[in-house]
């Protein structure tokens, strides 16, 4: 039988400071992320730059926080969902984990033994739709290592980048589609990068280049719902410096009012569970600029989190593996 392991990128176990600063230091220590050597990567982190921003990155966490209902990391709240709809409906055992933090991958492969001793294949599901050395190669590099270590029962597949499949573009455009009325502009953002992995990726192919990709989910996105590309904008976020990815969200949002486009909806469809990025970044600080710039109308749009045309389309994308 055939299970199902979902990856994300992480959550911090609560939002106090030491969790946080736990959380940041494993993930910015990884030099698949950073682009620098492990050792330079992991005294970075420790010595500069999760001393200087626990307190701030808490306060954001703070802000994004579940308190009722299931309290907690939205993040870790929407992917069990996720998990727990995919495993009904699909009468499959599906487990979740982060490439940093916890639930870890190791205790995710227990408990698909447990619930399924004849185990034989687990599919490995990542929460990135298109590739990046920071997120796709460090999550496969990580779970790689973590099986080899002891013997199990099954293989390991991995799905591969699903930018362009029919059936995620269907769920991202049927989520969508409702959130764009009376607006006058659409905005994609995601994940900036580092120059140099954009350029790595592009120089190996098609498969390994992040703003190929994007660009495609894009495009498809706008021919299904018959939106004119010239009535988007494409922006980045989360930026570490100026030799990353542009434009940027933060300043760029600001420009748009006085240009005379004063309502936006923006969607992030390289993130299909809400997380940081979104929650903070689009729907919190995003918002805000645009509004004191003169925007008039800031359409977030939720990620897909459990939603059943996404459940759904894991599935089919699955299927064929």
């Amino acid at each position: 039988m055939r299970g199902i392991l979902l990856i994300n990128v992480g959550t911090p176990a609560s939002t106090e400071q030491n969790d946080v600063k736990e959380f940041t230091a494993a993930m910015l220590s990884d030099p698949f992320l950073t682009g620098k050597p492990a050792w330079w990567s992991k005294f970075l982190a420790k010595n500069i730059t999760v001393p200087c921003c626990g307190s701030r990155v808490s306060e954001k966490y703070r802000l994004i926080w579940r308190n009722e209902g299931a309290p907690g990391s939205p993040l870790i709240y929407h992917m069990q969902q996720l998990a727990q709809k995919l495993e009904a409906q699909k009468g499959v055992p599906v487990e979740i984990a982060m490439r940093y933090g916890k639930p870890d991958v190791s205790t995710a492969f227990r408990e698909l033994e447990k619930k399924c001793p004849l185990l034989h294949e687990v599919v490995v599901f990542p929460m990135y739709p298109h590739y990046a050395q920071s997120t796709t190669q460090t999550s496969k590099d990580m779970i790689g290592n973590v099986f080899y270590k002891h013997p199990h029962s099954f293989r390991l597949k991995f799905a591969e980048p699903y930018y362009n499949h029919p059936a995620f573009i269907h769920a991202l455009t049927s989520h969508a589609g409702p959130y764009l009325e009376d607006v006058d502009k659409l905005i994609f953002t995601y994940h900036s990068l580092p120059l140099t992995q954009v350029e790595a990726g592009w120089k190996k192919g098609k498969e390994y280049d992040y703003v190929y990709q994007l660009k495609e989910t894009n495009r498809l996105f706008c021919e299904k719902l018959d939106i004119d590309l010239h009535d988007t904008f494409l922006f980045y976020s989360s930026q570490q410096g100026k030799n990353w990815l542009n434009p940027f969200l933060y300043t760029d949002v600001r420009d748009l009012p006085k240009l005379g486009w004063k309502k936006v909806a923006v969607i992030a469809p390289g993130f299909p569970i809400d997380n940081m990025e979104t929650l903070y970044d689009v729907n919190i600080e995003a918002r805000k600029l645009f509004a004191k710039a003169g925007g008039e109308k800031f359409t977030f749009i939720p990620s897909l989190n459990s939603n059943d045309l996404w459940v759904e389309a894991i599935w089919k994308i699955i299927e064929r593996i």
